[in-house]
């Protein structure tokens, strides 16, 4: 899918996201695209369980658990790359990485180069597939595939994670409002999240501030087992919220 597709469908999901249901007609000049343009995106967002069409208007599918990667991917690219970027400082030469799934993590794969020697686990296709062709020592924990995310789960993944000592693991969250700690959408994942958390030396989560605004229904990690959380500038309410996590910073636009 090329780029322009891409930053075209995240926009058709986000004022989707706003308007809840809109008529087809006035999606194609909110966008500027032609029906035909539009109407192909639909299809495809419609293939992906993303989105329902329904006497000429079009809503988000509701019962949809997860974004395909290559959406979230597209997301609040310039604040995730700023966060990732301050997380790979923490990292020390020679380490032993965990790296998450999230899109968050995969936007600042190239900012890794900066450390030497490092061992990097992931159980993210698209992550692995980064290191690969960079040529770094990746350790890929196979198992079960979600599709959405293209990650994997399940007890052969966590049987190579539970073989692992890991000097410093970085997690990603799917959402904080309303939580006490750090949550996912989906339950497959609680199991193997745990099993990083209890191989890990030091825990730290990296997370833009839209994510403080966000629900997801499954906890796998509480506030106070997290050593460093990594976000943007945030508000003293949601500063409260999370003011169990022992260490907390805020990056700042340059």
């Amino acid at each position: 899918m090329s780029k322009r597709k891409d930053e075209r469908q995240v926009k058709i999901r986000n004022i989707l996201l706003k308007e809840n249901r809109i008529k087809i007609s006035e999606l194609a000049k909110l966008l500027d695209i032609t029906p035909e343009t539009l109407r192909n995106d639909l299809n495809e967002l419609e293939d992906q369980n993303i989105v329902i069409r329904e006497h000429g208007y079009a809503r988000l599918d509701n019962s949809l658990s997860e974004l395909p990667v290559y959406l979230r991917w597209q997301e609040n690219q310039k604040d995730k790359k700023m966060i990732v970027y301050r997380a790979f400082q923490e990292l020390e030469d020679g380490q032993v990485v965990y790296l998450d799934s999230g899109s968050t993590i995969l936007l600042g794969i190239p900012y890794i180069s900066m450390k030497k020697d490092l061992t990097i686990i992931s159980n993210s296709l698209p992550l692995a597939l980064e290191c690969a062709k960079m040529n770094l020592n990746i350790i890929f924990a196979g198992g079960s595939v979600l599709n959405e995310g293209l990650r994997c789960y399940g007890h052969f993944a966590e049987e190579i994670i539970n073989h692992m000592h890991i000097d410093v693991a970085i997690l990603g969250t799917d959402g904080i409002l309303g939580s006490n700690g750090f949550t996912t959408n989906t339950i497959h994942e609680i199991g193997f999240k745990r099993h990083i958390i209890n191989q890990s030396k030091k825990i730290i989560t990296v997370c833009d501030q839209s994510k403080f605004e966000k629900e997801a229904p499954f906890k796998y990690c509480s506030f106070n087992e997290t050593d460093l959380l990594i976000t943007n500038q945030i508000t003293n309410e949601q500063y409260q919220r999370i003011k169990d996590i022992k260490n907390i910073i805020q990056v700042k636009e340059a």
